[in-house]
């Protein structure tokens, strides 16, 4: 069997990684601009009462939401560890128990 084309991986997760990572970062690029201006618009003293409640809110919820894109990226993190410590194990050829060793404390 012959190998792949030079511009085709043979394994994808890297390549995916780093594309859901510069996706993740125009994400996170384009809520701190949302977030700026939710907030300016909430300190406004040119809008009335109910629409500064209403960007207030907005702020809050755009936050919350960078929060749980951040929050997946130090999952996919974790994510690519394990990936390349089974990389390495493939590699070796070792096997090894995927559970973890909990000490007795008694």
């Amino acid at each position: 069997m012959s190998d792949p084309p030079y511009d085709v991986e043979k394994d994808p997760y890297p390549l995916m990684s780093k594309w859901r990572q510069s996706e993740r970062h125009n994400m996170i690029a384009a809520l701190r601009d949302l977030i700026d201006e939710a907030s300016r618009m909430a300190k406004s003293k040119r809008a009335p009462a109910s629409e500064r409640i209403r960007w207030t809110r907005l702020a809050g919820q755009l936050i919350w939401y960078k929060d749980a894109i951040l929050r997946s990226m130090s999952l996919e993190s974790m994510e690519n560890v394990r990936h390349q410590e089974r990389s390495l194990r493939k590699e070796t050829g070792t096997k090894t128990s995927t559970r973890l060793h909990v000490p007795n404390l008694r």
